[in-house]
C-alpha cells in the first residue's frame, strides 16, 4: 500500500474476530515510513458494521466525535498509538494518551487496528496513570480477546510502564502545539465502507 498525502481521508477501521467492528474517517497529517499521524475532526460520525460483539460506543449512543478532536501518532510495529487531547474554550493541551491497540495495517482506504482497552494517560503536568485495567480483564474473560492476546497486551503495558518510569518518550513534544486547519470539512464515510475487503 502507498502512503497518503497530508489532508487525505484515511479510514481507521477496527477489526475484531476477523470482522470489521468500528470505522472512523480521519484526516491524514503526516504519513512517512516511520510515522503515521491522523486527526479525528470534531463532529466526525463513526460507522459500526453489524457484529456479534457490539461496540460499547454503539450501545451507549455515542455516534460522533465531540470536543476539540484527537491527534493520533503511530509508529510501524508499535502495539499502541500516542493520542493527543485538548480541553476547554482556550484549547489547552491536556496530555498524551497511550492507546494500546494492534499495530496498524495499511489498507486501500486507510488502516486497520483493534483497540485493546488498556491505556495509559500522561498529563501535561507530568506523571502517568493506568486506565481501564478492570474493563480490559473483564473483556478477556468475556472472550473479546484470547488468553494469548491478553498476555501480549499485558506485556505491552509493562513495557510502557517501564518506559514512562524511566522518562523515555519517543514522540516530539512540539505536537502539543498542533492546530487543525479550520477550513477542513468533516470527513465522511465513503459509499461501500461496510463492504471494503480486509487486507
Amino acid at each position: 500500500m502507498g502512503f497518503f498525502a497530508p489532508g487525505d481521508v484515511a479510514l481507521r477501521r477496527e477489526v475484531l474476530h476477523g470482522k470489521p467492528w468500528a470505522v472512523t474517517p480521519t484526516r491524514v497529517i503526516t504519513d512517512e515510513p516511520g510515522l503515521l499521524v491522523v486527526f479525528t475532526v470534531p463532529g466526525t460520525v463513526f460507522g459500526f458494521p453489524q457484529h456479534h460483539f457490539p461496540h460499547s460506543w454503539q450501545t451507549t449512543g455515542n455516534t460522533h466525535w465531540r470536543g476539540h478532536g484527537k491527534l493520533q501518532m503511530h509508529r510501524p510495529g508499535d502495539a499502541y498509538s500516542v493520542d493527543l487531547y485538548w480541553q476547554g474554550p482556550q484549547r489547552r493541551f491536556a496530555g498524551w494518551y497511550l492507546n494500546l491497540q494492534d499495530p496498524f495495517r495499511r489498507t486501500s482506504l486507510g488502516f486497520d487496528t483493534l483497540d485493546h482497552e488498556l491505556d495509559y494517560w500522561v498529563p501535561a503536568e507530568g506523571g502517568w496513570v493506568e486506565k481501564d485495567r478492570e474493563d480490559f480483564e473483564r473483556q478477556v474473560a468475556e472472550g473479546k480477546y484470547t488468553a494469548g492476546q491478553g498476555e501480549s497486551i499485558r506485556r505491552t503495558g509493562k513495557e510502557i510502564q517501564a518506559a514512562l518510569d524511566a522518562g523515555e518518550t519517543w514522540w516530539d513534544p512540539a505536537w502539543a502545539d498542533f492546530v487543525p486547519d479550520p477550513d477542513w470539512p468533516v470527513p465522511t464515510l465513503p459509499d461501500g465502507w461496510e463492504d471494503y475487503p480486509l487486507p
